[in-house]
């Protein structure tokens, strides 16, 4: 069967990312290097072996006929060798252990830097490298570990996100093209990266950024209302790019048109999800997602801290994830947490809805942040409702900790936080708020107080926060905090 010319394409692409592949490979060594590498192997020739027969040898212990004639011994020799080759092994294996982006990864971010630095507006407003960048940094190793990630900023990716988004996709074909040379496997014809975006000025700079990987073979096409629908078609069918930066109202007319086929998509971006959720193409996304048949990772741009596009994002993302940011608030730590602060009308009150907080809650280990002299009635009322704090049953499992031995820094892992005590400061309940569930967007902080002790409690600090912070704040506290203030 004739090859078409995008496939003869797709072979010179494939061909210029393992030249540079190569010419950025870490492996790579200097001249004093090789040069001693060559002697070992010249060396190891057999030239010595060959001569040393020849060579007049004396009878020793191991040898007093001299039968060997000086030759070593060959059990010996084959026992040496497994464990030169053992540790070998070792030390090749720990060579390949990834201490830093790759050459070829960095010489990407260099490529794109000097496609903008040629943009005056470009070179005022950054100073700094890209591959200097902590952001950057962070992000290739929450890609490397494989999970779902989600950026909690609340702003839509910048410039410099984008090159290591789109440096660390390239840097992956290059990676995958290799294996699959290797194991002789059949190259998959869908894009590599699909990027979403809401508004086709997003999608035209996130293209602008890609253009500079061109030179490499990685083609880049953008998808957005005011072109005709089917000149998109046709461009696909004849590019087969590796990137697609898309709208995604327009890349699902595409997909039901078999425009383009989406299932081999290996990274996901989701930029902006607030904006595509108030714009209404929340639906749309979540098709696409389901359209990408094959594992993949995603990565989400949450630029809304609202508590509303919570669901959105736990059905977007996986269970376990990676949190990114390049900002420090406490909105942006706080992200993906519902904050409740539950004002009870008396003791008994707080008691009977910290009880059905119990009974309905989902998370299988729920931390229970107390003072030391309620330790026994929560006991008790867990002891009722069959929670234990070892895990016995089906229910959940309590973890009792006293509020004055709390270490938030090992925090990390707890999605469910319950407070019936409330809290003593403001500073205590922010850390908590900004230690807890650091890979999960299914965290949850219930506080809970009764309205005696509401009215001695400085209220506006926790408005602000719970306000940065997009969640719901009680009545009582507005009233409390407006009272405050006057």
């Amino acid at each position: 069967m004739a090859k078409g010319d995008d496939n003869v394409q797709r072979k010179k692409n494939k061909l210029t990312r393992k030249k540079m592949s190569r010419k950025n490979d870490s492996a790579t060594v200097s001249a004093r290097i090789a040069a001693i590498i060559a002697a070992k192997k010249r060396r190891k020739s057999g030239k010595r072996s060959m001569c040393q027969g020849m060579c007049f040898s004396l009878p020793t212990p191991q040898d007093p006929y001299n039968e060997r004639q000086g030759k070593a011994d060959i059990t010996k020799k084959k026992k040496n060798n497994k464990v030169k080759s053992r540790d070998k092994t070792i030390k090749e294996a720990g060579v390949e252990k990834p201490i830093g982006p790759s050459k070829f990864l960095m010489s990407n971010l260099n490529e794109i830097e000097s496609s903008f630095r040629k943009d005056s507006t470009y070179s005022e407003q950054h100073d700094k490298f890209l591959f200097t960048s902590t952001w950057g940094i962070e992000f290739w190793k929450c890609f490397l570990s494989g999970k779902d990630i989600l950026e909690t900023s609340g702003m839509s990716s910048t410039v410099e996100q984008i090159a290591w988004i789109v440096s660390t996709a390239a840097d992956a074909i290059a990676k995958r093209e290799k294996d699959e040379e290797k194991n002789d496997e059949v190259e998959c014809n869908s894009p590599f990266l699909l990027y979403l975006v809401p508004s086709q000025s997003k999608a035209s700079q996130v293209r602008s950024v890609c253009k500079a990987l061109k030179g490499i073979g990685i083609h880049t096409v953008s998808l957005h209302q005011g072109a005709s629908l089917d000149h998109q078609i046709s461009g696909l069918k004849s590019v087969e790019p590796e990137f697609i930066v898309a709208t995604p109202e327009r890349l699902l007319e595409i997909v039901i048109s078999q425009g383009v086929d989406i299932s081999g998509v290996s990274l996901l971006v989701i930029d902006e999800l607030g904006s595509l959720c108030s714009s209404g193409y929340l639906d749309a996304v979540k098709s696409i997602k389901q359209a990408i048949s094959s594992k993949h990772q995603s990565i989400v741009f949450n630029d809304s801290f609202s508590s509303t596009i919570i669901p959105a994002i736990q059905g977007l993302l996986g269970r376990s994830i990676n949190k990114v940011t390049a900002s420090d608030s406490v909105a942006s730590q706080g992200s993906c947490i519902i904050q409740t602060v539950n004002v009870c009308a008396s003791e008994e009150q707080k008691l009977e809805k910290f009880a059905e907080l119990l009974d309905s809650s989902s998370s299988k280990i729920i931390h229970i942040v107390t003072k030391e002299e309620s330790f026994r009635k929560i006991r008790a009322l867990l002891k009722i409702k069959g929670i234990s704090e070892v895990k016995k049953s089906r229910k959940p499992l309590a973890h009792l900790i006293d509020i004055e031995q709390l270490d938030t820094t090992v925090m990390k892992d707890f999605e469910t936080v319950l407070l019936p005590d409330f809290f003593p400061s403001i500073e205590i309940y922010t850390q908590i708020l900004t230690s807890m569930a650091r890979e999960s967007v299914h965290g949850e902080l219930q506080s809970f107080i009764t309205e005696k002790d509401a009215v001695s409690y400085q209220a506006e600090p926790l408005v602000s926060l719970l306000e940065d912070c997009g969640q719901n704040v009680p009545d009582p506290w507005k009233n409390l905090s407006v009272a405050m203030s006057d």
